[in-house]
């Protein structure tokens, strides 16, 4: 475990968030501090509502597993999926996130045709809602690594056809990678991100909580 961030207020226990690595959204700078879109929205809220607070950083399925089992309140950044809503409760939105479709710009593969569908292969990482949708939707899964550097190797290397991913996070390691000229995207769905608080949690908390938190959300993510 990796905890970066933790402001008190009084005697009040602080609310345990997890997260993990994923550039722009959550990641360590270069001098061990937090930063990222989803960072920084989430600590502005909180810091509105006076509630001491915790971030630590997990691979993405162990963060939200640790939620189900009440060892954290919260996990972030995620987008809505039935799994999650069994155990948590989805938070106003604190970053934009749109799936995308990654192939190589060799590819003559349509991602919206049904022949894609049955024939090619694709991957997507970890714990993330993207592999659960392609499971559900019966694509041909051949890869699911823990990160999306893995998929973009993959990808490169032609081990599958496509990769599902965030597109803020795949075009930042696509530039990273100079591969600009190389890897085409296509868009699959708009997917916007928030925070899951666990619904144990809240049954601890004023029935209030969620409205001020959103309310902040609001108030932090105004232009």
């Amino acid at each position: 475990m990796s905890l970066l961030s933790l402001h008190a207020h009084g005697q009040t226990l602080p609310i345990r968030l997890n997260t993990h690595e994923l550039p722009p959204y959550s990641f360590h700078t270069n001098q061990g501090q937090l930063d990222g879109i989803a960072i920084r929205v989430t600590e502005c809220a909180l810091k509105k509502i006076k509630r001491p607070y915790s971030i630590s950083f997990y691979p993405w399925s162990r963060a939200q597993k640790m939620v189900q089992l009440n060892r954290a309140d919260a996990f972030f950044a995620a987008s809505v999926s039935n799994e999650r809503n069994q155990y948590a409760v989805f938070s106003a939105i604190i970053a934009p996130q749109e799936w995308h479709w990654y192939l190589l710009k060799t590819s003559k593969l349509d991602p919206n045709s049904a022949v894609f569908k049955q024939q090619a292969t694709v991957g997507s990482f970890r714990g993330g809602n993207m592999l659960s949708w392609l499971i559900q939707n019966n694509y041909r899964i051949q890869a699911s690594p823990a990160t999306n550097p893995q998929l973009l190797n993959m990808l490169q290397g032609q081990r599958i056809d496509a990769i599902l991913a965030n597109k803020l996070v795949m075009d930042n390691l696509i530039a990273e990678h100079g591969a600009q000229a190389t890897i085409r995207s296509v868009l699959q769905q708009n997917k916007p991100l928030g925070v899951y608080f666990s619904k144990k949690f809240l049954a601890t908390q004023a029935p209030n909580f969620m409205t001020q938190f959103n309310r902040a959300i609001t108030e932090c993510t105004k232009k």
